[in-house]
């Protein structure tokens, strides 16, 4: 495909659209400017495959549409399946269900007319305190994580999509959020080898595409944030490990980046350093343009604009989307969110509630206590007391809070963990049922029965009520160190 020096800008970009406020004649501008694909947030299963195809109409170069779809299609589309969290699935330990994790998410997405799923996160959570990765990742071991990483990749494949492996060279283990300022990984060279850099190293030609995170990695480089640093995307990812695959930047709107780097200035950094697509810029256009200019005045060379909507024109290809890029908007009901496919987020999430400390069994009536942080967790918190059998009995304490983007802390605030301690002198032998983060655990060291569910989602409120009244055992294993 012959493409103008612009188009061929035009296709390193991924630009955004959100159903909660569409711009769907500037984003029908930039399909014909020749723009990538887009990156989906929100929508329903009724509106994301009519959108996906009309903006295709509008686009001379079949575009690629992504999401982050990291426990499924559910995550950002109403109506669709989600999923347990990586987290969840790591406690299983079985590499099976990460690829029916996978194999559900990417049959979903693609029904939908998305082919690029950013998932799995690599990240190794080795930091309790870090505000943002939590129980997106499979754990804190580099083996367990590889392992449950290639599984769902498979998974996505099978169903004719690809995956992203995220955030390179390792997000897990700082302690600030990258969507709000630029985090520093402090672990030296050697540690990163031996930890964060060993699921990238393992999977090798497994994965299709990496991100690369927002991060400052003085060890690696020590003036460039890994996303801007050529060093460690064209040198370290390239080279060393020999990645060949597609490389895509985290969000440039994110504050790691938007509030110390013009973005113009960015996304040409970003080009030289080794990046196929930029991801999210706020203005698209002004991207393209950026890229051109720095072109044609030799700051950059048209070898790496050409290399770069090569792969991406490659990766198009292969997923078939040259030849056909159309979705059937008719099918969606009768292919997202069915019964078989909630029927595998009920499995992984029966095989993964762990008891942690004490017995975690509240057999007959209970006495529930719900605490719900409300900004890390807005969405149906009911499911778990539903299938509790309420009376005068022993205390359960359901807990829910994940870390999230931009929520800026990794622990309940102090009135809530006051709120539960409460609880506890009323009932010292209450069982404390942590929905999302697992180091809820640490301010709570008077807590004897505490279980691990790892998400909110229904079929982790409905395993966790059926384990703690001891109608189905505790199997999973914790996959990180509290």
């Amino acid at each position: 495909m012959s493409l103008t020096l612009r188009e061929k800008c035009a296709q390193m970009i991924l630009a955004e659209y959100r159903f909660e406020s569409p711009d769907y004649d500037g984003s029908i501008a930039l399909a014909k400017e020749g723009v990538g694909g887009f990156c989906l947030f929100g929508g329903t299963i009724f509106d994301v495959a009519p959108i996906v195809n009309g903006l295709h109409r509008h686009a001379k170069t079949p575009l690629l549409f992504a999401s982050d779809f990291e426990n499924g299609a559910g995550q950002q589309v109403q109506g669709a399946t989600l999923l347990p969290s990586n987290m969840a699935v790591g406690a299983t330990r079985n590499p099976e269900l990460a690829r029916k994790k996978g194999a559900v998410t990417a049959a979903e997405a693609v029904a939908l007319g998305v082919r690029w799923v950013f998932a799995p996160v690599l990240d190794l959570n080795t930091n309790p305190d870090n505000p943002v990765i939590n129980t997106r990742s499979f754990g804190s071991d580099p083996a367990l994580t590889s392992k449950l990483a290639r599984g769902f990749l498979e998974g996505v494949r099978s169903k004719g999509a690809i995956g992203c492996g995220k955030h390179f060279p390792g997000h897990g283990g700082v302690a600030s959020d990258s969507h709000v300022e630029l985090p520093i990984v402090k672990a030296t060279a050697e540690s990163l080898k031996a930890g964060e850099l060993r699921p990238y190293v393992e999977l090798g030609r497994d994965l299709d595409a990496v991100m690369t995170a927002h991060l400052l990695v003085p060890a690696l480089d020590p003036q460039s944030p890994a996303s801007l640093s050529k060093s460690i995307t064209e040198g370290l990812l390239r080279k060393d490990l020999g990645f060949e695959g597609l490389v895509v930047t985290d969000a440039l709107s994110m504050g790691a980046i938007a509030q110390n780097v013009r973005e113009e200035e960015a996304v040409v950094l970003a080009a030289a350093a080794g990046a196929d697509v930029i991801l999210l810029p706020k203005n698209p256009g002004q991207a393209i343009g950026a890229l051109e200019t720095a072109v044609k005045s030799g700051r950059l060379s048209e070898e790496t604009v050409a290399r770069a909507s090569e792969r991406i024109l490659a990766a198009k290809k292969r997923l078939g989307l040259l030849e056909n890029a159309r979705v059937d908007a008719g099918a969606v009901e009768r292919l997202v969110g069915t019964e078989a496919h909630r029927a595998v987020a009920q499995e992984i999430a029966e095989e993964s509630i762990a008891v942690e400390r004490g017995e975690g069994v509240a057999a007959g009536s209970v006495f529930y206590v719900k605490v719900v942080d409300t900004e890390s967790v807005p969405g149906d918190t009911t499911i778990f007391e539903k299938h509790l059998t309420t009376g005068i009995g022993r205390m359960v304490i359901g807990v829910f809070f994940r870390p999230r983007a931009y929520g800026r802390r990794a622990s309940l605030p102090d009135h809530m963990v006051k709120r539960i301690q409460a609880s506890l002198k009323q009932d010292p032998e209450a069982v404390v049922v942590s929905f999302g983060s697992p180091y809820l655990l640490r301010p709570l060291p008077e807590a004897k029965h505490f279980v691990c569910a790892w998400s909110e989602c229904e079929a982790s409120q409905r395993a966790a009520a059926w384990a703690v009244q001891g109608k189905i055992p505790f199997r999973g294993r914790l996959p990180i160190q509290l």
